[in-house]
């Protein structure tokens, strides 16, 4: 005869496999992500990080009415049940179908697409050196000059109309006194 307390138990440990298949479901959809977005390694740990940390506090609600708030290993073996038995089953499954679907849309679809953006936006990069290169040609040209032509103290002819001056020539020792010889 099955005491009113082990059948209990025994309940807990069918839930406890149920909510482990439920989170082997949800580690499949971690694992389909992670395949369709080629994610890199600091990617995948963090991922898994979070995943930890919910499966936990998925953990501990389930503890909570099953096993009266108490952490019982029965609830976590169930856990660790269905949770492999998704993933050695289900789960193998749909990695196959899922890795031969994403195999298929990226050699029909993704990868044309995305040589075709590169070639568009190289084309557009040429363009735009271009374009930049003839601006800084221009800008480098009007750097060349402090003032307008007619207002150059320089220049010989310091405007239209005017007449010329002439510049005094200051030589070396002129002011100074001359040397004794």
């Amino acid at each position: 005869m099955i005491t009113p307390v082990l059948s209990y138990q025994i309940f807990g440990f069918v839930v406890a496999i149920a909510a482990g298949f439920l989170l082997g479901a949800l580690y499949d959809v971690l694992r389909i992500w992670r395949d369709f977005f080629h994610s890199r390694q600091r990617a995948v740990f963090f991922q898994d990080f979070f995943y930890m940390i919910l499966c936990a506090f998925f953990s501990f609600l389930l503890a909570l009415p099953l096993g009266s708030g108490a952490v019982r290993v029965y609830l976590l073996a169930g856990e660790a049940v269905g949770w492999f038995v998704y993933y050695f089953t289900i789960g193998q499954v749909t990695a196959i179908i899922f890795r031969a679907v994403s195999n298929f849309l990226y050699r029909h679809f993704f990868n044309p697409v995305g040589e075709l953006f590169r070639r568009i936006v190289k084309w557009f990069g040429k363009k735009a050196a271009r374009v930049i290169k003839f601006l800084k040609k221009k800008a480098s040209g009007l750097k060349k000059c402090l003032k307008h032509k007619a207002e150059i103290v320089y220049n010989r002819h310091n405007g239209w109309g005017r007449k010329r001056r002439k510049h005094k020539v200051v030589r070396k020792y002129e002011g100074a006194r001359k040397p004794k010889t």
